[in-house]
């Protein structure tokens, strides 16, 4: 802690807290600086703080390190003070002990050759005033108070979506799967068929359950341990809603209409449907440090639990409820599509430029896999997530939402998987999402006039020809986007599910190559 008034800093009480093993937090928030209660002013949080690649958090060596590791000759419980000379630099900081005299600046502690000279971590979690007593492993890294890469979130988010006809079969399996499971052959379903736990499988036939049952089995001997660590498939069931040929029964949280795909675009959209009601959940499941959490990729980066039980029993959420069109891509167009752009220079860039961007994006705190392209999302999704951000910005004109109240989901399946969709939808948590300006773009008419003005707004930027021109090229340019910027197509943070990453205008409208060009004819 440190004094508000004066740029001391009390190490008795640090010391006594830390003996006791029961109590690992430092300090209370309101310790006072060395002053009898109620006479002095309430001491704040020093300055640096030690964080390490595991999620852990835990005071910076003060003490220790003005001494090198030592011990003070002027005073059994030395009292320091930092000297800041202004600036937001560590080399501005130096922290000196006024009990011998001794300094150190606190930029020896920067840097690979400083960081291995701090102590290993010991395995703190202040939020959750818990910790390891065996520590742990690995060495921490010093940060200001408040630095942008202390805390990062890990969420989920799903829409509520009725339960298709598959997985309502699939949830009914599990659900009775300590009885299902002994079902080694149809002939053991027609002997417990009549059972009244059975009864609520009756909607299907035996054969369709027995093939769930064996889908269930197989699933569960490709993951074994229970320990994996893996992100639920919830963009699955969405899908198979917004592309079912008969849509659900609506209810307060979804309702679907089928629209009619306009003529100029019949070519381009083979499925457009209005949602009139959605309701989506976003919950908190972790956070991680030092490095942001992967999309794609769970165990990538250590996350920090929220509660000191493995499991927890709850986690903070929140929902917004809204509006939204979705909107399916011929898969025609967009399997000739994927064969032009497959070997060309433009795509290769792209590929190389996400391996260098693995590669340098952890500074080494993250094991690297044999797969340099692990989480690569795939020309499909450049392409789709190119459209959208363009239809998202050409209808925040048109609806009346700025586009910071809108979002979207990206429906782009690999190999086989012939998932190719977009989903705009407002996401804000007041009425302001259900005005109805949105669905109502998802008329013929209309929808044409934004997809046109998305394409003609796209032909040009101007901030070309640097834009048009740009690729990425490792390694002197470290970016995962190409033909695209703040001017002609990136949305605002909340708005975009990867950051205005794997974006290019290349690969829509013709600034380029015209075989790139997934909508030719359009424009």
């Amino acid at each position: 802690m440190q004094c508000p008034r004066r740029p001391r800093r009390e190490h008795l009480q640090v010391r006594e807290r830390q003996a006791e093993a029961s109590r690992p937090c430092a300090l209370l928030p309101r310790q006072l600086h060395g002053q009898a209660q109620g006479e002095g002013p309430l001491a704040v949080a020093a300055r640096f703080v030690l964080v390490c690649q595991a999620g852990h958090l835990d005071d910076f060596p003060y003490a220790s390190f003005v001494h090198r590791g030592g011990d003070c000759t002027g005073a059994s419980h030395p009292r320091l003070e930092m000297l800041d000379h202004g600036g937001n630099q560590a080399a501005n900081v130096k922290v000196r002990c006024v009990s011998c005299g001794g300094e150190r600046n606190i930029r020896d502690a920067m840097g690979q050759r400083g960081e291995i000279t701090l102590p290993h971590c010991r395995g703190r979690h202040p939020h959750l005033a818990t910790f390891d007593p065996a520590g742990c492993k690995h060495r921490p890294k010093p940060l200001v108070i408040g630095a942008s890469n202390q805390w990062f979130a890990q969420t989920l988010s799903v829409l509520a979506v009725p339960p298709t006809s598959g997985s309502a079969l699939q949830g009914k399996v599990e659900q009775l799967w300590e009885q299902l499971q002994k079902a080694k052959s149809q002939e053991f379903l027609d002997m417990v068929w009549e059972l009244p736990q059975f009864k609520p499988l009756h909607q299907w036939s035996q054969s369709e359950v027995f093939e769930a049952v064996e889908a269930h089995r197989a699933a569960a001997a490709e993951s074994p341990s229970s320990e994996a660590v893996s992100y639920p498939d919830l963009l699955t069931p969405e899908w198979e809603i917004f592309t079912s040929p008969q849509l659900p029964e609506p209810t307060e949280d979804f309702a679907l209409r089928d629209v009619p795909v306009p003529s100029a675009l019949g070519g381009v959209f083979s499925h457009v449907v209005q949602a009139e009601r959605l309701r989506e959940v976003r919950a908190l499941i972790g956070f991680t440090r030092l490095d942001a959490p992967d999309p794609e990729d769970p165990t990538l980066v250590a996350h920090a639990p929220l509660s000191r039980s493995r499991v927890p029993a709850w986690v903070p959420a929140s929902e917004v409820r809204g509006e939204g069109i979705f909107l399916r891509v011929s898969d025609e167009l967009m399997a000739d599509w994927e064969q032009r752009v497959a070997g060309t220079e433009a795509l290769a860039a792209h590929r190389d430029a996400y391996v260098e961007f693995r590669r340098n994006r952890y500074s080494g705190r993250v094991e690297d896999t044999d797969d340099p392209l692990r989480g690569w999302p795939g020309a499909r999704y450049i392409a789709l997530h190119t459209l959208s951000h363009l239809l998202i910005r050409a209808i925040s004109l048109e609806c009346g939402y700025s586009s910071a109240s809108l979002s979207e989901r990206i429906y782009a399946g690999r190999e086989d998987d012939r998932r190719t969709g977009i989903l705009i939808y407002t996401a804000v948590p007041d009425a302001e999402g259900t005005l109805g300006g949105l669905v109502a773009l998802a008329e013929p008419e209309k929808l044409s006039r934004v997809v046109r003005r998305a394409l003609h707004d796209a032909e040009r930027c101007s901030s070309d020809p640097l834009c048009a021109d740009r690729l990425p090229r490792p390694p002197h340019e470290d970016f995962l986007h190409g033909a695209a910027c703040h001017v002609c197509l990136f949305v605002s943070e909340t708005t975009c599910e990867r950051g205005n990453r794997f974006l290019d205008r290349r690969f829509i409208v013709p600034i380029d190559d015209p075989d790139l060009v997934l909508l030719q004819g359009l424009t």
